[in-house]
């Protein structure tokens, strides 16, 4: 691998850049454990006031003032994370154009949405902010297992196994995201058999809690590689310069 000894032309030792502090596969990790740690304060905290099997994540906001700010800090902390890892692969050279960085930037958009505009407290849509909320809340649950399959063919250059282990966590995300929408099926679909079934066994709040943990570990994965690639490679001065020693 070509580093700062070999090619001392090429390779200067990094500079604090806005892009280096954004892409940064520590922060990113970093930010990841605290999101996790936050949602498993609030499942075990907080299950007197919102049922962990049956209620939708998003109703911590209602649960008391801590259980707010842990629920919005864990989503913006989410948010971030998704941006330093989208960040990141492109700065150690992995192609996002096209799919990879439309879905990216879809979800981090949905993300940030679901934190700043709360949901309604009951079933019912009843606010603007609601509306925001639950749109928003679809990309935040079905866009990054789906952008994940395209992260994981252009993470194949890289690192074939990190491309396998996100590819197996896009495939468990998927999973789980139709069956989040298989158990809105009693609000869509009410004399639906399927639907009677999950009326009285409601699970779409373990599925909501299960899917966040997967996309949580989703992103790990990527943020671990680029802190690899980090600690062992210095940023390259100029791009073309680096293709130059790498062809």
């Amino acid at each position: 691998m070509a580093n700062y000894a070999t090619y001392p032309e090429v390779y200067r030792r990094p500079t604090a850049t806005f892009v280096d502090v954004i892409g940064n596969g520590k922060a990113a990790l970093l930010t990841l454990a605290a999101s996790a740690i936050s949602m498993l304060v609030l499942i075990f905290a907080y299950t007197e006031e919102v049922n962990p099997f049956a209620t939708p994540a998003s109703l911590y906001v209602y649960a008391g003032a801590k259980a707010a700010t842990l629920f919005t800090g864990a989503v913006f902390a989410l948010a971030f994370a998704g941006a330093a890892v989208a960040t990141g692969l492109g700065r150690i050279g992995v192609r996002l154009r096209g799919a990879p960085a439309t879905l990216l930037s879809a979800w981090i958009t949905s993300v940030v949405l679901v934190a700043l505009f709360p949901t309604d407290p009951g079933a019912a849509v009843t606010s603007t902010s609601g509306w925001i909320h639950r749109v928003a809340a679809v990309g935040v649950l079905g866009i990054l297992p789906i952008a994940g399959l395209f992260l994981a063919t252009r993470m194949r250059t890289e690192s074939t196994r990190t491309a396998a282990m996100v590819r197996s966590l896009s495939v468990a995300g998927c999973v789980l995201m139709i069956g989040c929408l298989a158990s809105r099926l009693p609000d869509m679909a009410p004399s639906w058999t399927v639907a009677q079934f999950l009326q009285q066994y409601p699970i779409d709040g373990l599925l909501q809690r299960m899917l966040f943990g997967v996309e949580i570990a989703l992103l790990a994965v990527p943020a671990a590689m680029i802190a690899r690639t980090d600690a062992t490679v210095p940023q390259p001065a100029r791009s073309a310069d680096l293709q130059a020693v790498r062809a």
